[in-house]
């Protein structure tokens, strides 16, 4: 099983493989269940985070600063989204979860793309050089 994007550090393309199965599943699942699928999509994704969070530490990542800030937005997004009990518009959050698969690709085609090139020792030091946050974000 292989994602989408396959950057070939192992960790980090089973994980995203997982995530991608659980987007795949919100076109099936009923409106009933959708609540529940988008709180396990969020979970997911939240110890995602973690691990490669642990394992950037671990490799001494340049970048870990900057792509821990891209993970604070990404869960913003989720709990901005996240539905409340209750009634749902089964509708709108089918829209949101795609959006959301959005989001984490895009996450996976970015900034995932250089960690992986860091930990695999093909990334180029002015790429990392030239990186820059705003002064706001932390």
């Amino acid at each position: 099983m292989h994602p989408a994007i396959v950057l070939g550090v192992p960790e980090m393309d089973a994980d995203h493989a997982v995530i991608e199965l659980m987007f795949e599943r919100v076109s099936t699942t009923p409106d009933a269940a959708l609540a529940d699928l988008f709180r396990e999509i969020e979970a997911e994704v939240i110890a995602h985070f973690a691990r490669e969070e642990a394992l950037m530490e671990r490799e001494g990542v340049p970048v870990l600063h900057c792509h821990q800030a891209q993970h604070r937005l990404l869960l913003d997004e989720f709990a901005g989204a996240r539905p409340a009990e209750g009634a749902i518009d089964a509708a709108a959050l089918r829209r949101t979860l795609a959006t959301l698969a959005t989001f984490v690709e895009g996450h996976v085609g970015s900034v995932d793309r250089v960690t992986s090139q860091f930990l695999g020792g093909t990334l180029d030091p002015a790429v990392v050089a030239a990186l820059r946050l705003h002064a706001g974000a932390s």
